[in-house]
């Protein structure tokens, strides 16, 4: 007599299969986060000691977090093609700017990371300027890596605290296709030759004036990453997983906690709101103020 699976049997074994599924894919899917993380990590621990082999052929100072136009002035607050030749939308496509381009931190360390790919976010989605082609003959850069800006051609040995100053983070979960940004930045207005971070600031403008200014792709990307947490690389080439956007408006983060988190606040969907900028005694608003989770000069 040939046996079979019954109705009953069959339906209790499809249910128990569910069961387990249910339980499973969600293990998976940590596991999955907990892999990404992991590499996510790693990658931006290697950048960070890429850019003290930078450094160590460039008299101990930061690489460009902007380049100059060919005019003289400062590309400020600008996305960069990476590599320099990558885009070939007009005006990038000129042998004048790719060679401007090549100056970006992102283009001028890969002689000390050789590899494109540690810019990317594993995580994060990728996103382009609307329009932009490409070049065929060369691989378009993932960014989801951004520089903090207020470290443009700083100097290693100016900072007191390099195991707290940060000095490449995630602004929002994103990767850029061919593109790289610096944020926050400086606003250094004319064709002064010199852009330095200045912790009294600069009201006319000269170089070394700063603000405390971020710049982001749009207003519609979260920055949340992992949970609401981020990965920040200190100057010292430490990386680890920080708290970043903690706190959804219409709350903020305390003053007391500034040094905490990159963010006041931001929406409930985790999208870019607010930030705390302080002076130079980090007490409070006063002359020279910037994002004071970023500044140079912070000790803790």
């Amino acid at each position: 007599m040939t046996k079979a699976f019954t109705l009953i049997e069959l339906l209790v074994v499809i249910a128990i299969i569910a069961i387990l599924a249910a339980i499973l894919f969600p293990v998976f899917a940590q596991a999955k986060l907990a892999a990404k993380k992991t590499q996510h990590i790693s990658n931006y621990k290697q950048t960070g000691t890429a850019v003290l082999l930078y450094q160590g052929d460039h008299d101990d100072t930061f690489p460009q977090a902007m380049v100059r136009r060919p005019v003289g002035t400062w590309f400020v607050g600008g996305v960069h093609p990476v590599p320099a030749n990558s885009v070939r939308t007009a005006p990038w496509d000129t042998a004048e700017r790719i060679h401007m381009a090549s100056n970006f931190w992102a283009n001028s360390m890969q002689p000390y990371m050789k590899n494109l790919d540690m810019l990317a976010m594993p995580s994060g989605r990728d996103a382009q300027v609307a329009g932009e082609i490409f070049n065929p003959a060369v691989k378009t850069a993932r960014l989801g890596l951004n520089m903090n800006g207020y470290l443009h051609t700083y100097s290693a040995t100016a900072i007191e605290s390099p195991s707290v100053v940060p000095v490449f983070w995630n602004v929002q979960s994103v990767n850029f296709l061919g593109r790289g940004l610096s944020t926050p930045t400086m606003v250094c207005n004319g064709t002064f030759s010199e852009c330095r971070f200045n912790p009294g600031g600069n009201p006319n403008g000269e170089a070394g004036s700063s603000n405390a200014g971020y710049y982001v792709y749009d207003f519609t990307n979260t920055t949340w990453q992992y949970g609401r947490k981020g990965v920040i690389v200190r100057a010292d080439s430490s990386t680890k997983v920080v708290n970043q956007g903690t706190t959804t408006t219409p709350n903020f983060v305390a003053w007391e906690g500034k040094l905490l988190d990159p963010f006041a606040a931001v929406t409930p969907t985790g999208v870019v709101s607010s930030l705390w900028a302080c002076d130079s005694t980090f007490n409070s608003q006063g002359a020279g103020s910037a994002w004071c989770f970023f500044r140079p000069d912070r000790t803790q």
